[in-house]
């Protein structure tokens, strides 16, 4: 079954007009406060709730989750939700424990705090870690998968209007073109507009995605109808919580992976904490956090309902990843796949943009300008900073070049082991950097290096036997790095008191600061809209908690 999407006229209308305007919105917007490290780097924390909010989810969301999630949800069900509504978790953490601390120390960067808590070593391991990490499985893994669906909408239809190309005796995929594509439109906006420019493009991102995004499954439950005999032909489907043996899913993994590749992800990445520290105020940076939770509360609806009506529209496909682009083909009409298309393009350029923005100020402030030693004017560090985030792209492209020769490992896979094995030693640093005092650099370093050899080893020689899946690694090493660093720190000398003067966590870290707590009063009090988001996402998870003891395990 062909997966190829025509096009006609007025779909291309459409996209190409929201390329225009999505690249017309970032250069007018960059035009001012790019021109100090401050403005480049952090938009002058000038940026209001709404825009950390769609930023940080715009910063989650790429084109791959239309393919992977999709073709993801046809396989396993509604368990793929997970990875939307544990975000209550994650961003619980950040607004009390880790947010505070970041910004009333002003940190421009995540490896900042390790040096500040730890040594400059933990600060360069970090940087480059995070850097690599951007490189060789978020921005790659983005603009391969975008190069993918353009090829889906766009192949045979360009094929008959744009000539072969051959490069050193070998022709080049339409896939590659595609890729490169992208890389230079997003980059046009964002290398030159910084932070901004990629922050108020995704905004503008998450609009578009949120009503394209309705498109498919609102179409799809139009044409399916009821879904009920098929709830009770397929409940395994509609399972949230499955069994410790399940082998990619287990409930054992899913609601523990909060503590290792959440925190790493949400709490210490500088692609999505840069989002926070760029906000006008705490009060705008903590709601802006519950605004992301809220919307990432609704996006099962466009990634995951679609996998399991395509089950029922198409049950036995050879690819599961076919299943959006299936259902794209059969019910979206002629004159909205465009939009559709634009819709899928915003979710890769917000995600490449604030990634690649993030890389470039990871490099400019905790690599060129520490390893430098000495003074470097704004003007030096914005004009680095392009500079690097040129070369972050260029090798972003070239990864993602390289995986269009190796299609035997699923991409998403490929991601979630880059993922979980960066993840566990870094969220016990940071998060024992800040919860307690006695967590000394000594332990830093060696639960770093001694975390990352751990990992390797269960990932090489399959030591979790039927529990092997790459969330029970990321647990377990996440307790082995855990014992590290608690036993080291308690063998080694303590960390001086003035070095850890300010950074440990106390009770003030639960409130704004005084003068916000006076103006956000009422109905602006960030903690209404906090448990109201919490108190719905546990109501969900009630409800899937009920439907698990209606249908027990079977082993």
């Amino acid at each position: 079954m062909s997966s190829q999407i025509s096009l006609n006229l007025v779909d291309l209308a459409v996209f190409a007009a929201y390329l225009v305007v999505t690249v017309a919105l970032g250069l007018w917007v960059g035009r001012r406060g790019k021109d100090t490290a401050r403005g480049y780097f952090l938009g002058n924390k000038t940026i209001p709730w709404f825009v950390v909010g769609s930023s940080m989810v715009a910063a989650d969301i790429s084109s791959e989750q239309f393919i992977s999630n999709v073709g993801g949800a046809y396989k396993h069900g509604i368990v793929l939700a997970a990875g939307d509504w544990n975000a209550w978790i994650i961003y619980t953490l950040l607004i009390l424990v880790f947010l505070p601390y970041y910004l009333r120390t002003g940190v421009y960067t995540m490896p900042e705090f390790l040096e500040r808590r730890y040594n400059s070593t933990c600060r360069y391991i970090f940087a480059i870690a995070s850097i690599a990490g951007y490189v060789a499985a978020v921005n790659a893994g983005a603009l391969y998968s975008g190069g993918i669906m353009l090829d889906s909408f766009f192949g045979e239809d360009l094929s008959r209007v744009v000539p072969r190309i051959v490069l050193f005796g070998n022709p080049v995929s339409p896939v590659v073109m595609y890729i490169i594509f992208f890389a230079a439109t997003t980059g046009l906006y964002t290398i030159y507009g910084g932070l901004k420019s990629a922050a108020w493009t995704d905004f503008l991102q998450i609009i578009i995605l949120l009503f394209a995004g309705f498109l498919v499954p609102f179409l799809a439950l139009r044409h399916v109808g009821n879904l009920g005999s098929f709830i009770h032909e397929h409940p395994e489907h509609f399972q949230m919580f499955k069994p410790p043996t399940h082998p990619v899913f287990p409930f054992t993994g899913l609601f523990t992976g909060f503590l290792s590749a959440g925190i790493w992800y949400s709490c210490t990445s500088q692609h999505m904490v840069q989002r926070v520290l760029s906000a006008k105020d705490e009060w705008n940076a903590r709601v802006g956090v519950v605004c992301a939770g809220f919307l990432h509360t609704i996006m099962p609806f466009f990634f995951i309902v679609p996998g399991i009506i395509a089950l029922k529209m198409f049950p036995d496909l050879p690819r599961p990843d076919q299943a959006y682009l299936l259902l794209v083909k059969q019910l979206i009409p002629t004159g909205l796949k465009g939009l559709l298309l634009a819709g899928m393009a915003a979710a890769l350029m917000g995600h490449v943009a604030t990634v690649l923005n993030s890389a470039a100020t990871v490099v400019t402030i905790d690599l060129y300008k520490r390893l430098t030693r000495r003074e470097v004017t704004d003007a030096q560090q914005v004009r680095f900073g392009r500079w690097a985030g040129v070369l972050t792209l260029l090798a972003s492209v070239w990864v993602a070049i390289s995986f269009t020769g190796n299609t035997a490992r699923p991409l998403f896979e490929k991601i979630q082991t880059v993922f979980f094995f960066i993840a566990p030693p870094f969220a016990v640093v940071f998060t024992l950097g800040i919860l307690w005092r006695r967590a000394s650099a000594t332990a830093a370093v060696v639960t770093i290096i001694s975390g990352f050899a751990f990992s390797w080893v269960l990932l090489q020689f399959e030591l979790l036997g039927r529990f092997n899946t790459f969330n029970h690694r990321a647990l377990a090493a996440w307790i082995f790095c855990m014992c590290v660093m608690i036993t080291t720190s308690l063998l080694t000398a303590p960390p001086p008191r003035e070095q850890i003067q300010g950074i440990i966590w106390n009770k003030s870290y639960l409130s704004l600061p005084e003068a916000e707590q006076k103006r956000y009063r009422g109905l602006k009090d960030w903690r209404i809209w906090w448990l109201l988001f919490v108190g719905t996402v546990l109501s969900i998870y009630g409800f899937f908690l009920w439907y698990r003891l209606q249908h027990p395990w079977t082993w």
